[in-house]
């Protein structure tokens, strides 16, 4: 499990007082990051070898401003070309919202899915979500 922290900043929240749900994309994007590296360490854009093919968000619960939220990420489905992480938000120790991302390793030249290497499966299973944690 990865996990990052995050202050909720004034300007995320909307006018009912709570955080604008765009915000939680952005959140869970972020925290991606490591995963990410798995694939391209430093990062660098022109080497870029995944494509988000589909995420979904469930909302559970209100998230307000001062108080951080934690945002703990796993990999929960590794396939033959594509992937899920699945990421929770929790804020004063309650789970706040869930999402579930789809990312597939692309060749953006042919433009197709190509084979995630034994290697990258490899260090996606160190993470992979243990539903007994």
């Amino acid at each position: 499990m990865f996990s990052e922290e995050y202050t909720v900043r004034f300007y995320e929240t909307d006018g009912l007082g709570h955080v604008s749900n765009t915000v939680l994309v952005a959140w869970f994007e972020s925290a991606r990051i490591p995963i990410f590296k798995m694939f391209v360490p430093d990062l660098k854009l022109e080497n870029w070898p995944l494509i988000l093919a589909n995420y979904n968000v469930d909302f559970l619960e209100q998230i307000y401003l001062q108080m951080p939220v934690q945002i703990k990420t796993w990999i929960s489905r590794i396939g033959n070309s594509s992937f899920d992480v699945y990421q929770e938000c929790w804020q004063d120790e309650h789970l706040k919202s869930k999402g579930t991302t789809t990312l597939v390793h692309f060749d953006y030249e042919s433009k197709k899915a190509m084979t995630l290497s034994q290697e990258i499966k490899n260090i996606m299973e160190k993470h992979l979500l243990n539903k007994f944690e």
